[in-house]
């Protein structure tokens, strides 16, 4: 294949897969990453975690390590992996795509402790760094590896075909583990976890899903005795292959995203549909026993309803994402403990057509 002039191909093998990169020659010129909600505000929040003073040392699985981040430069978006010792992996894409709750997916999970076993052994090799937040990002296919443990922050940003064996294979993984991510994260979106349904969805509501599923309303937009800060509800068509989302929000905002492209948004001023949000709430709050946490939310089954809100249970405490499904027949024909919820939710849907 002929490649465009700075661009080279090199390649490695770790446990016997084959890992193949394009290297770019740095431009002074070069166009940067077009940077998509959440991952400015998340890398933030997450490169802010520190480790507890005084944590005893016996309770550490990786020793001096705390937590690993990996961001990976393709040709088109950026790839920032977060993993810490406690098991928690958060993956977010420049690009928009993300997920935050990837310990539950076995081979992600499993590439994660390796990296994070790695990093810890190869720690002699990384540079002692005074704040991870001001490095810059890597550029198009570059990556680089940051660190940080009880003692203080490290980072190694490998270059292609460097003789660091440790630091090379770490960067080998952290390719496999951000394709591993995108094939559970971005493709798993699209199929249904029974009867290998496909549904053909736009990028753009792929972005907009993943976005808004972890968007939450500014404090000073939320009661002080307020119990829901979102619901979200998702309905499967049979007949359309496709999945209608409706997004609402305590601050009056209200819009619906369907996987084929449709969107409606800036439904909070059509009539009847903050009377209809308002209800949506409080039927939700009367049955938040039903539901349960869900740490990788797909794509629902044709006939299946699924509602995903975000509630704290006591006042001023945490918001947490919940999560419930039923068959629409059930929640339809008023046996289903959210019946009342799906009426109200297609009251909105009603309106915005």
């Amino acid at each position: 294949m002929e490649l465009a002039p700075g661009v080279a191909h090199y390649s490695m093998a770790y446990k016997g897969l084959v890992v193949r990169f394009l290297r770019h020659t740095p431009r002074q010129d070069s166009v940067p990453y077009s940077i998509h909600p959440p991952y400015g505000e998340e890398r933030s929040r997450l490169l802010a975690r520190r480790p507890a003073i005084g944590e005893d040392a016996a309770n550490r699985p990786f020793g001096r390590l705390y937590s690993v981040v990996a961001d990976v430069g393709f040709d088109d978006y950026l790839m920032s992996v977060y993993l810490f010792a406690d098991g928690t992996i958060s993956i977010y894409s420049s690009a928009g795509i993300h997920s935050t709750g990837l310990h539950g997916a076995e081979k992600v999970a499993s590439a994660a402790t390796a990296i994070l076993e790695d990093v810890e052994q190869a720690l002699g090799d990384f540079s002692p760094i005074d704040d991870l937040g001001e490095l810059p990002l890597p550029s198009r296919g570059h990556s680089q590896i940051l660190a940080r443990t009880y003692d203080g922050d490290f980072a190694a940003m490998p270059q292609p075909g460097s003789k660091g064996a440790a630091i090379t294979r770490i960067l080998a993984m952290a390719y496999i583990l951000s394709r591993l991510a995108r094939q559970a994260v971005v493709e798993g979106f699209d199929r249904t976890e029974v009867g290998e349904t496909l549904y053909e969805v736009e990028p753009e509501y792929r972005r907009l899903r993943a976005s808004l599923m972890d968007w939450m309303p500014a404090p000073g937009q939320l009661a002080a005795a307020a119990r829901v800060a979102s619901v979200v509800v998702e309905v499967g068509d049979a007949e359309t292959q496709a999945v209608t989302s409706l997004f609402v929000f305590a601050d009056g905002s209200a819009s619906v995203y369907r996987s084929d492209g449709k969107i409606v948004e800036g439904l909070s001023g059509k009539p009847g549909v903050a009377d209809s949000a308002r209800a949506l709430f409080d039927a939700v709050d009367r049955v938040r026993s039903i539901f349960g946490p869900s740490d990788l939310v797909l794509l629902p089954q044709p006939g299946l309803v699924q509602f995903v809100v975000r509630v704290r249970l006591i006042d001023g405490g945490e918001w947490k994402p919940l999560f419930a499904i039923a068959t629409r027949e059930a929640l339809a024909d008023g046996s289903h403990p959210l019946s009342a919820a799906f009426a109200h939710a297609n009251q909105i849907l009603e309106i915005s057509r």
